[in-house]
């Protein structure tokens, strides 16, 4: 074999590795995304999906309202619109919130609306659909009812929660 062939053979590698490469490219296809609200409530982090949430409102004063159930501390006043505050540490299993320090996150779905006491926003993130994971089917707990499924963020799982089964709950 001579140095010709040896060259001749090495090029027919590198068009065969560059034919490869070439049919292997990726199409730039937009993939749905959908826009995820990251909060913390009891030092963990959760979800609600954006579509969800109408806005943000820091800690006001809640209206306590004689024989609600425990997960309901009691009214607001949104621009003359009365709404009812659910605590949804409830529904999690951790321990009530602080009233005067929880932002409130406007929640709405179909003729569902209220409001739901969180500590903090932690982001709000536009993810590709199918990075959402299903729930784990070993999820324990009072939270699984509300669980919608789970999205990496920060390096870490963050339980994506669902309003409709939140209100679900609320309405039986």
């Amino acid at each position: 074999m001579t140095t010709s062939d040896n060259r001749l053979k090495s090029e027919e590698l590198l068009d065969e590795i560059k034919r490869h490469y070439r049919a292997g490219d990726v199409v730039d296809v937009e993939e749905e995304r959908v826009k995820i609200v990251i909060f913390t409530s009891g030092g963990n982090r959760y979800a609600f999906y954006g579509s969800a949430i109408r806005e943000i409102l820091p800690a006001c004063e809640i209206s306590w309202v004689p024989s609600l159930p425990e997960y309901l501390p009691g009214l607001i006043n949104v621009r003359g619109d009365i709404e009812s505050v659910i605590d949804i540490r409830y529904f999690l299993g951790e321990e009530g919130a602080d009233p005067v320090k929880s932002h409130i996150a406007m929640a709405t779905c179909g003729d569902f609306h209220s409001g739901v006491m969180i500590d903090s926003i932690e982001d709000v993130v536009d993810v590709p659909v199918s990075t959402i994971e299903p729930p784990l089917t070993t999820l324990g707990g009072t939270a699984r009812d509300l669980v919608a499924g789970e999205i990496r963020y920060g390096g870490e799982t963050v339980t994506l929660l669902d309003i409709g089964k939140l209100a679900a709950k609320i309405t039986l």
